[in-house]
């Protein structure tokens, strides 16, 4: 253990040596939007995008909030960088108030979203603000809406959006292989508005997205509600990052049942986060069937979740202040998840109104408790208040400030000595392999500079 603090020490003072896996190629990660020509994407007087392909060569900007035409396919080009522009008011057909929203791209059903990058050249939805000056709130957020199987009427609104003449923001259907396009290599940056109660916009927004859509190497940070929120829909995915989001990093509802596997939340002690009545309401996961008891509604919300890493804050008292719950499953939830990692958290799941399902193979640390109304089987647990504990879960390293300039994901492989080894090479719990480079390396950001 001492030896391999010694490295990730070593690593933090020769960032430039040791901090391969979040430098890429497109730019200096530091600088904010790249220095090219700016441009606001051409929309009609509904806000539906008259365009068909953003180029990488010019940074984008979105008034209000833009529509890709329904029936329609957008593209976005790979190292493409779209950013929020002019303020807009809108009367909210919810609420009847007025909300003042900016950079909010929304796909609606029968709509497409190309936004292939790559490892080398991401594309990335951030703030227009220089490195120093950005915070959560900046961006808006993307919102993609399908025709895939919800347990919500079909008229369901997405939540925070205005509805213009001539587009639906309603989500769900009955075409669970429904395709909104693809998105790889995509990042989303201090996203995110907190418009009234349960009406937010978060960082990534799926409503009845259906399995012909592909979501691969997507990282969320730094938003101002919840990182990936599911309304329903069957989309699976993979190679997801949620960092230092203010409430949930992983948020299920209206009868999600896709799979997802190779998923990193990590919470972050400088962030602000949300709160229910005075105390904590952040979560790594939370998961609900739906929002009225006795929660009955069919398809249940069931997610399906392999190779998960979660991991809180490592100092108890912050984490026990600032956190709720790593997992929480209630509202007579479904859920199966397995080969994962729960740490840094007072509790590590909790389970609450008739949730059920199947939980094994993971390997979960707490301050407090592991569990929370239910004591399943199968999983190895670690309750200690020894921030050790933590440590030898998450790769051994300090990952937020002081200590660290820069966070260095290879640090998250488990240590040789951890649990969530197995036997190295066929059987292991959390977001990475033991031996084998971390599937994060070049196209995502850690650095927590960005503020």
């Amino acid at each position: 253990m001492k030896k391999i603090l010694t490295v990730a020490s070593v690593c933090a003072i020769a960032l430039a040596s040791c901090n391969k896996d979040n430098v890429g190629p497109n730019s200096d990660l530091n600088a904010g939007l790249p220095n090219k020509p700016q441009a606001t994407i051409p929309t009609d007087a509904a806000g539906i995008i008259t365009k068909t392909t953003l180029s990488a060569d010019t940074v984008w900007k979105i008034d209000g909030v833009a529509f890709v035409k329904p029936g329609a396919t957008l593209t976005i080009q790979a190292g493409t960088y779209i950013t929020s522009g002019v303020t807009k008011a809108y009367n909210d057909q919810i609420t009847g108030l007025t909300q003042n929203i900016k950079g909010v791209l929304v796909v609606p059903k029968t709509a497409k979203l190309i936004a292939n990058g790559t490892a080398a050249a991401p594309i990335v939805f951030t703030s227009p603000n220089a490195a120093g000056s950005r915070n959560p709130g900046d961006f808006g957020g993307v919102v993609l809406l399908g025709n895939a199987t919800t347990n919500q009427a079909s008229t369901k609104r997405i939540e925070g959006i205005p509805q213009p003449v001539g587009v639906d923001v309603t989500y769900g259907g009955t075409n669970a292989a429904d395709n909104s396009g693809s998105l790889k290599y995509v990042r989303i940056e201090f996203a995110g508005y907190n418009l009234t109660a349960d009406n937010e916009i978060n960082g990534l927004t799926l409503g009845g997205v259906g399995t012909g859509t592909t979501l691969e190497n997507i990282q969320v940070s730094w938003g101002k509600d919840d990182g990936f929120e599911f309304f329903g829909g069957t989309v699976n995915a993979k190679y997801l990052v949620a960092l230092s989001n203010d409430d949930d990093d992983f948020d299920f509802d209206h009868g999600y049942t896709g799979t997802i596997q190779y998923a990193l939340s990590l919470k972050d002690p400088n962030s602000t986060n949300s709160t229910s009545s005075g105390s904590s309401d952040s979560n790594g996961l939370e998961s609900d069937n739906e929002g009225t008891a006795p929660y009955a509604a069919t398809p249940k919300t069931r997610p399906v979740l392999k190779n998960f890493t979660f991991l809180g804050i490592k100092d108890v008292t912050v984490a026990s202040s600032k956190l709720k719950f790593g997992n929480r499953w209630r509202r007579a939830t479904e859920y199966d998840i397995q080969n994962s990692i729960i740490a840094g958290y007072a509790t590590g799941a909790a389970f609450q109104d008739g949730a059920t399902g199947t939980f094994t193979g993971n390997v979960v640390h707490a301050y407090t408790a592991a569990f929370s109304g239910a004591t399943p089987a199968g999983n190895q647990t670690n309750v200690s208040t020894d921030a050790a504990a933590y440590l030898k879960l998450a790769g051994g390293v300090n990952i937020f400030y002081p200590t660290a300039t820069l966070f260095n994901p290879a640090f998250l492989r488990p240590l040789s000595t951890s649990p969530a080894y197995g036997n190295g090479t066929t059987t292991y719990s959390g977001a990475f392999h033991p031996t084998t480079a971390p599937w994060t390396a070049t196209w995502t950001q850690f650095d927590p500079k960005n503020y």
